[in-house]
């Protein structure tokens, strides 16, 4: 049977490199619109391996694109019989639409902040998991712009929905109304205890000189307290380089967390009843810096530290292209309010990476790292996955 998935996928692979092209741009009068294109992706054999768990790997990565419409695949083929866990042979990375006024996509979510952050901050499914993909990381969000209003909407594998409306209430104000809620819950690390939390929250944008927008946001965790906050953001196309800062005080009450719904809440959530049972305030602050230069380096830090947090939270995203076309990318995100959490600071930290070799134009040595909790083993995993990748 493996003899045979080997052989539909080669025979799969060789008629997209036959008849798979990418349609230019086709003009006609003042119109200019690109009808198809495809990307046959590209076809790997690599190693897998999970904790104790490894098993080689035969994968395709087809992309396909008509008009609005786009769609992605992941397709392996595991080539022994121990796989890792969350190990599957077809993955839908994602199938999406978007015109530009109206879109919907089924994905992976990478760092999702709805308003300015004070409820939901860089939430992610595509930390929870193995190193390779599978379906228990992709979501539902879409979005419906009306000029004046833009309504967005959420729904997840682990029973999140949540929907917010944006309203451009005057070239100089803009409002937004956002609501969560959980309704499976999540079990914090070391605890039997349940937590469904639903949140609502409000906030207002302003332009101002420089460059610079003006914002404050009010959130609230049902049944948990809340909180305010109020920042300055600023970006700037500098010619070789997009640089953009942001800088915010919060005042929070005993019972909220702010940001609760954020990188770590799928792996690692805080413990609500701990946070609450010390009856203190949690005032704090959060700085966020982002450089871009030309494409070839990119970088993204946070910093955020509270009253009631006895280390300060930091997280960083960052990519890099080398001499000789080598790509590096990788993350580190450290979980605020680690007192209040199961598990230590190094056990809740997130953190991985990759680095891509060209040996040619077609084919890249590629090595992939990751290091996350598992809240299904109750332990730290690490995973790497080696491949070949051959492009078309």
């Amino acid at each position: 049977m493996r003899v045979a998935s080997c052989g539909l996928l080669f025979i799969l692979l060789l008629g997209g490199v036959v008849y798979a092209q990418d349609v230019e741009t086709v003009v006609k009068g003042d119109e200019e619109s690109t009808q198809f294109s495809s990307n046959i992706g590209g076809i790997s054999i690599g190693y897998i391996k999970a904790g104790s768990q490894e098993v080689g790997n035969l994968a395709w990565h087809p992309d396909l694109k008509v008009g609005p419409w786009g769609l992605g695949a992941d397709v392996n083929v595991a080539l022994g019989e121990n796989k890792p866990s969350g190990y599957e042979n077809v993955v839908l990375r994602y199938v999406e639409y978007d015109d530009s006024k109206k879109g919907l996509r089924y994905g992976v979510i990478d760092n999702l902040t709805w308003g300015h952050g004070l409820l939901m901050r860089n939430y992610s499914t595509r930390v929870t998991g193995p190193v390779l993909l599978n379906n228990e990381q992709v979501a539902l969000k879409g979005y419906v712009d009306m000029d004046k209003y833009v309504v967005r909407a959420l729904g997840t594998r682990s029973n999140i929905y949540g929907v917010r409306l944006e309203e451009r209430v005057h070239p100089m104000l803009t409002l937004g109304q956002t609501f969560i809620t959980d309704t499976d819950g999540v079990t914090p690390a070391g605890t039997t205890e349940v937590q469904k939390v639903t949140g609502i929250g409000v906030d207002a944008t302003v332009p101002l000189p420089l460059n610079l927008e003006g914002y404050a946001e009010w959130a609230q965790l049902i049944d948990h307290g809340s909180g305010w906050s109020a920042g300055l953001s600023w970006a700037m196309d500098l010619m070789v380089a997009n640089a953009a800062f942001l800088a915010e005080y919060r005042l929070l009450d005993s019972k909220f967390v702010p940001g609760y719904f954020d990188s770590d809440y799928e792996t690692d959530p805080i413990n609500l009843s701990s946070a609450e049972a010390t009856g203190n305030i949690k005032n704090g602050y959060l700085a966020q810096a982002g450089l871009d230069v030309l494409g070839l380096a990119k970088l993204n830090a946070i910093y955020e530290y509270y009253n009631d947090s006895e280390y300060p939270s930091v997280s960083a995203d960052l990519f890099a292209k080398l001499p000789q076309e080598i790509e590096v990318t990788g993350y580190y995100k450290q979980p605020k309010f680690t007192n209040f959490r199961a598990l230590t600071l190094e056990e809740g930290a997130i953190m991985g990476g990759s680095v891509a070799y060209p040996v040619n134009p077609f084919t890249r040595i590629v090595v992939h790292y990751k290091k996350v909790y598992n809240p299904d083993t109750a332990q730290v995993e690490e995973s790497q996955y080696y491949e070949l990748r051959l492009s078309f």
